[in-house]
């Protein structure tokens, strides 16, 4: 494996462009930016070669294309800043990078106030993907926990789910006593990891990385099955 981290000026950029967050000091550190960018679709290419034998369905994924983009959408939003405070990526179920399906992804942030995190699952799956996943909670209910209390996962996600939005009770059709009706309330099913500075800046960040989305994959393969006719 190759042993690629991220460019050592990625902190120190981030942290700068969160305090300079407009096109004129972009503009002048573009290159600084660029050799980020290039160094990243490296580490993302490493990501991929290492988990692709575990989960082939994210085989043939294109590095570039598993990369946000810097640049912020500006037109549904009154904040105005034109660029992101990370460099971050996604590697999806069938190798194409789309929203509502199962995958990895990272995020390297320069904002304390952000955060940096990765880890796999699904965020916002649409409500046909969603309905699915919960029907394979609820009739597979002894693997998914086996899953989600596994040792080596909780190592590595030992909080709940991230998600935006948690249901207040079970969702209908769904009996509320079921004892394990907890599993049931998420609209997002996200195992994160939170990533320290240091971590971040480490010699050993691939190899953590690597680590935490291999601990991710019996649970993307769970929701790859659920959504088996969908993906």
């Amino acid at each position: 494996m190759k042993n690629i981290q991220l460019h050592p000026d990625t902190l120190p950029f981030l942290r700068e462009l969160t305090m300079n967050n407009h096109r004129e000091w972009f503009h002048d550190n573009k290159e600084r930016y660029d050799a980020i960018k290039k160094q990243f679709e490296q580490f993302t290419a490493t990501l991929i070669e290492a988990i692709t034998p575990l989960d082939p369905s994210i085989a043939g994924a294109d590095p570039k294309r598993c990369i946000y983009r810097i640049y912020r959408d500006l037109r549904f939003t009154q904040d105005k800043r034109p660029y992101k405070t990370n460099i971050s990526l996604f590697i999806p179920s069938g190798g194409v990078r789309r929203t509502g399906v199962p995958g990895y992804f990272a995020q390297f942030d320069g904002n304390p106030e952000e955060g940096s995190f990765m880890g796999g699952g699904i965020f916002m799956p649409e409500p046909e993907a969603l309905k699915a996943i919960l029907q394979e909670i609820y009739y597979n209910t002894d693997e998914f926990k086996e899953i989600i209390n596994d040792k080596n996962y909780r190592h590595w996600f030992p909080g709940e789910f991230f998600t935006m939005k948690k249901l207040a009770t079970v969702p209908k059709g769904y009996p509320k006593n079921w004892p394990d009706a907890e599993l049931l309330r998420y609209k997002d099913y996200c195992a994160m990891h939170i990533v320290s500075d240091k971590e971040m800046e480490g010699d050993n960040l691939i190899e953590n990385t690597i680590a935490c989305f291999k601990a991710a994959v019996p649970l993307n393969k769970f929701i790859q099955r659920a959504m088996y006719e969908i993906l």
